[in-house]
Parts: structure tokens; C-alpha cells; sequence
């Protein structure tokens, strides 16, 4: 019988059963929480009008019942809007660079478009978080006249249930169901 070759522990792969949580997650946590406290410095004046009506306006359901967003859905919004339109960042290398403080992680080798990931349990609202998304991305297209925010948009869901979502933008957003 041949004998077992030690495992290469030089770099820790981004997958690795033994990292507890992403690793850009804690820092971009904390700059998304502290981007919320101060009041949204650095957004467009339409993703502050549309996060002050979405999560700062008291909304009501035709039954009259108060409606609001769970913490989750803002936390996942907030995230997408920081890292695409106040932190500006459009890459892998970038986002790994900016809040992950590791060097030993490994990049796309083609990482043309930005892409964004939210994590969130079933049933928590990630179809809802889609749609916000998407109205974000084209009022910021037309009232604000920048090309780059999308306005046009391709959702894919090829199964009644929506997995998890991978938000792709680039002049023309689109959504690719992830599994």
C-alpha cells in the first residue's frame, strides 16, 4: 500500500471545509453596516430616495397590515449597492484585495464582469431581493443617465423554485440561478 503524500497547506483553498464564513464577509459587513448608519455618503440621489422608501417608509398591504423588509433582505440590497456603486468594485481581485485580508486566495483567471452573490436562507426573500435589485440598477440608468447602471435585464429560472441567484452587471444585467 502506498503511502498518503502530506496535503499542500500553502494556500487555503476559497472553498475549504474549514473556513467558517466567506472570507470578505466580516470586513464588508462592517463598512456595509457603517455605510448604513451614516446615511447612504456617496449614492446616487435615487438609490437614496429608493432605500429611504424601501426600508424608512412605512409601507402597508391591502389588508392593511404593516409591511416591512426582513433585516436580510435590506442587508443583501445595502451589500449589492455598496460594493457596485459606492466601493465601485467590479472584480474578483478587487473585492478579494479590499475586504478579505488574505493574500493566499486564488482569482478568477477571467473575470471580465462584476459579479455579486447574496447568500440567504429559503424562503427568505431572495426573489424579492432580485426585483430591488433590478429597479435600483434601471432608476439609476434612466433618472440618473449613466450607462453604467442596466436597463435592460434577463432573469433565468428554470425551475419553479429559485436556488440562490448570481447577479451579473454589466450595461445589461442578468441573473444566472446557481446551485
Amino acid at each position: 500500500m502506498g503511502r498518503k503524500r502530506a496535503a499542500d497547506t500553502s494556500t487555503v483553498p476559497l472553498f475549504d471545509a474549514k473556513t467558517r464564513t466567506a472570507p470578505c464577509v466580516p470586513a464588508l459587513r462592517d463598512k456595509v453596516s457603517q455605510w448604513q448608519n451614516d446615511g447612504y455618503p456617496g449614492a446616487t440621489e435615487t438609490t437614496h430616495r429608493l432605500l429611504n422608501f424601501w426600508f424608512h417608509t412605512d409601507h402597508r398591504l391591502p389588508n392593511g397590515r404593516k409591511f416591512a423588509y426582513a433585516y436580510f433582505q435590506k442587508d443583501a440590497v445595502a451589500t449589492l449597492v455598496y460594493l457596485y456603486e459606492v466601493a465601485k468594485v467590479r472584480r474578483q481581485k478587487d473585492l478579494i484585495e479590499g475586504y478579505a485580508g488574505r493574500g493566499d486566495l486564488k482569482l478568477l483567471q477571467y473575470d471580465d464582469f462584476a459579479r455579486y452573490c447574496t447568500k440567504m436562507a429559503t424562503g427568505s426573500g431572495k426573489t424579492k431581493v432580485m426585483s430591488l435589485a433590478i429597479a435600483w440598477q434601471y432608476f439609476n440608468a434612466v433618472a440618473e443617465g449613466r450607462n453604467d447602471f442596466a436597463k435592460t435585464f434577463l432573469v433565468i429560472a428554470p425551475n419553479v423554485i429559485v436556488f440562490g441567484c448570481e447577479l451579473t452587471l454589466k450595461a445589461g444585467a442578468y441573473f444566472k440561478p446557481i446551485r
